[in-house]
């Protein structure tokens, strides 16, 4: 493996102020940069500002501002946001640099002296809110009216003469480029985006003479460069241009694996638009392009024009923390899928993963320790060695921590934070069920001090390195887990897989990392930020949201017997397989292991959970709910999950258990 990396967000539109789509991309970025310069890898992260265009021109002007000083207001309102993130980002790059204006100049003389560009007459259609062309088979036709179908508003009719890029040119070269593993992932983007070239592709338009805020044409003052050429310049800018990526080592070993990663709304751009760009400017393409899903508020693509979806991140960081919201994000969602976002399911995970888990191991542990602070760092028994054998719980704990490590490492290097994420907690449980059972606090009043010490310094190796492998999501808890066990020396670095036990350290006063937050406090929080954010409610079996409607009232708790409660067939169920269905964006086929035969079930949790994500889980399922036929598939019962509007968590066991097993 390459020990360099290099991962870029989307130079983010100046049309809106930073919200919860531009804060999930920038913090799975985040990250990911995070994990590799603890691997001592030459990282290089970027994120920008994307400043030019008709949208921008318009809204300056209504305004009555320079589209200038419009730019610099909402560039300050990223920067400030991504400061209070702990975004740490090696460049902020913004496309009103001139840096950049320079490097997109070369671009266009690098192509133009490749003869790929030409002057015709443009008459089609064109996206403001997308800043893109649109062909017939591009738009949604409803009442008359040509639509784009991303934002749900009239295209406009363009003529003038243009600049246009021969991409016609490059399809064999794209294709081929998609075969290169790992070029688009998923694997479902990759096939999508290659049956749009295999379709035809026309050439592109890339200058406008009715927009003036833009790069000026080299040598043609009446034509702006294309947004789009304009935009993905960036990329390439950031590490000083084109001639510097073929002749600077650094540079040329930073592009070489660099990873562009967006939203799917976005993927034909860096997928045939700018590798084509690439090509005939006579540069190499990054090393690939990864694709993940939208967020969704109750069920609703986020939106500037729908209030219901705005969910500001610095209110949420200002209220719990931005660490709170960085690991929720990481977390909920696997990266490549959609995900749906709720205030709920935010402080499920504050209280049980963090505060629960991770911050009970942590308070618990300080507050045994700290008066043996001193007498920690190689506590033996009398005549102990090297070769003894472990105590079965010692085994366990240290074979957890190896797996554990490895696991998040692999699920990192892969692109997957909440599989990383999920191998942490996994080490995390283990080590609060290690002080279960071992309780140094019964030790401690026994007065077995040896004893205690070796079960504190385990617990203490193990905080440590939680500390180290949360950093990439969690920066500001990491430094104090860090901190309160005196090991702030270890910030920043990455554990080995191999045990070698608690190094020492000063333990500190031991603080709560994640307060608890009372259940009315809770609620109050939740009702100040809808009453800002109208709620959208969405029905489980709605194709549609309403805007504006309150959520359904929860209705009030029935009593059931013992009797009519054991009725009730649930088991323990093994998913061997996952599968969409067909033509709906929400349903799963599982296939499911009962120990003596397996069953299908149709689940609605498609927007939680890719079907890569299910397969060898163990879910809680019931056995003899009626069958019911589902898009044409018999559904033969129901697996349980925690829901509001939308799915929260599926119910899983948290250690194996034989598929079959009855619950009770």
């Amino acid at each position: 493996m390459s020990d360099h990396f290099y991962i870029s967000t989307p130079i983010y539109y100046v049309n809106a102020a930073p919200h919860l789509g531009t804060f999930y991309t920038t913090t799975v970025a985040d990250a990911l940069a995070r994990y590799h310069r603890a691997q001592g890898h030459h990282t290089f992260f970027l994120t920008g500002t994307d400043e030019h265009g008709q949208k921008i021109e318009r809204i300056s002007q209504e305004m009555g501002i320079s589209p200038q000083a419009y730019c610099d207001d909402i560039v300050a309102k990223f920067k400030k946001t991504w400061e209070r993130m702990e975004m740490s980002h090696d460049r902020f790059i913004r496309t009103t640099d001139e840096e950049h204006r320079a490097a997109v100049a070369s671009m266009w003389e690098r192509i133009a002296a490749n003869g790929d560009i030409y002057q015709a007459d443009y008459d089609g259609m064109y996206c403001v809110g997308c800043e893109g062309w649109k062909t017939e088979e591009d738009v949604l036709v409803e009442g008359g009216d040509k639509l784009c179908p991303i934002h749900r508003k009239p295209v406009e009719r363009v003529r003038e003469q243009n600049y246009f890029f021969r991409l016609s040119r490059y399809a064999d070269r794209l294709l081929a480029l998609y075969d290169r593993p790992g070029f688009i992932r998923p694997e479902t983007r990759k096939n999508e985006v290659a049956e749009f070239v295999k379709s035809g592709l026309r050439d592109l338009s890339i200058s406008r003479t009715s927009v003036k805020w833009g790069i000026p044409v080299p040598g043609d003052s009446q034509n702006v460069i294309y947004v789009w050429l304009d935009a993905l310049t960036n990329y390439v800018s950031a590490l000083g241009g084109p001639e510097k990526i073929l002749t600077d080592l650094r540079s040329k070993a930073l592009w070489g694996q660099c990873t562009h990663l967006i939203a799917k709304d976005i993927l034909r751009f860096h997928a045939v638009y700018w590798p084509a760009f690439l090509m005939s400017a006579g540069l190499p393409p990054p090393k690939g392009v990864f694709c993940h899903g939208y967020i969704t508020v109750r069920g609703q693509k986020i939106s500037k024009s729908m209030p219901a979806t705005r969910v500001d991140p610095n209110q949420i960081a200002a209220a719990l923390s931005a660490d709170t919201l960085r690991y929720f994000v990481l977390r909920e969602y696997s990266l490549g899928a959609d995900g749906d976002f709720s205030y709920e399911a935010l402080f499920q995970r504050h209280e049980s993963d963090l505060g629960n888990d991770l911050g009970n191991l942590v308070n618990r542990t300080v507050s045994i320790a700290r008066p043996f602070s001193e007498s920690l760092e190689a506590p033996h028994k009398p005549g102990y060695s090297a070769d003894d054998p472990l105590s079965e719980e010692d085994l366990i704990l240290r074979t957890g921590v190896r797996d554990a490590v490895l696991a998040a490492s692999k699920a990192w290097e892969d692109f997957q934070p909440s599989r990383a994420l999920e191998a942490t907690w996994s080490m995390i449980r283990a080590a609060n069920v290690y002080l279960d059972r071992t309780a140094p606090w019964k030790l401690k009043k026994a007065g077995k001090l040896t004893d205690l010490r070796e079960i504190l310094s385990n617990t203490c190796e193990v905080i440590r390195r939680a500390g180290m492998m949360v950093m990439p999501a969690m920066p500001a808890a990491a430094r104090e887990i860090l901190r309160q066990i005196g090991r702030e020396q270890d910030f920043g670095k990455w554990p080995s897989p191999e045990w070698t036990g608690w190094p020492g350290g000063k333990l500190g006063e031991p603080k709560p990392v994640f307060p608890r937050i009372e259940p009315e406090r809770q609620r109050e929080l939740i009702s100040n930020w809808l009453d800002q954010t109208p709620p959208v409610h969405v029905h489980a079996d709605a194709s549609a949201a309403t805007p504006g409607a309150k959520p359904v009232a929860e209705a009030p708790y029935t009593e059931v017997s013992i009797e009519e409660f054991q009725k009730l067939d649930l088991r323990a169920a093994k998913v061997l397989a996952a599968d969409a269905v067909p033509k709906t964006e929400k349903l799963l086929k599982l296939t499911l292991d009962l120990g003596n035969e397996t069953r299908t079930v149709i689940s609605g949790i498609a927007g939680t959970y890719a079907p890569a994500d299910l397969v060898g889980r163990t879910v809680l399922y019931i056995a003899n709910l009626k069958p019911a036929k589902i898009r044409g598939v018999v559904s033969q019962g129901m697996i349980l999950a925690a829901n509001a509007d939308q799915v929260l968590s599926l119910c899983m066991f948290d250690r194996e258990i034989p598929p079959g097993t009855k619950v009770r």
